[in-house]
């Protein structure tokens, strides 16, 4: 819109100007990262190769039910010191405290290996953690 005003008989010219731009609202959601402490466990094997079945704490078995409620339907990743391990699809929550976690072994990690990674997970000097996934 142009509007003309006269002021000390000098006309000047104001102009409005109405900018249209559209507002795209952009979730940028970060990855949930829950970390996950664990008790005990052991290496067993399974019709689908060897497996880590870990026995969390009381607290980790509640963050653990809690982080995949809010993940059904999707992705995770499962990392032991920031490697992913695993990235299972979640379809139910897990709700199944004091049974054991159940981890496939990477391919190429021997049976000392596991046994291994499974007593520093429980010493705390490796670290176990579900990660969400973005986009999902």
């Amino acid at each position: 819109m142009i509007k003309t005003a006269a002021k000390n008989g000098m006309k000047a010219i104001i102009a409005t100007l109405v900018v249209s731009c559209p507002i795209a609202w952009v979730s940028s959601a970060a990855a949930e990262t829950v970390k996950i402490l664990v008790a005990g466990g052991e290496v067993a094997p399974s019709n689908m190769g060897d497996r880590i079945w870990l026995t969390l704490t009381l607290a980790s078995y509640n963050d653990l039910s809690k982080f995949t409620r809010r993940q059904v339907g999707k992705d995770i990743d499962v990392l032991i010191n920031k490697n992913v391990v695993s990235s299972p699809h979640i379809m139910d929550p897990l709700l199944f405290f004091g049974k054991p976690l159940q981890i496939p072994i990477p391919a190429d990690a021997t049976r000392t290996e596991s046994k291994e990674t499974i007593h520093k997970l429980v010493s705390g000097t490796s670290i176990l953690e579900l990660r969400s996934r973005d986009g999902q």
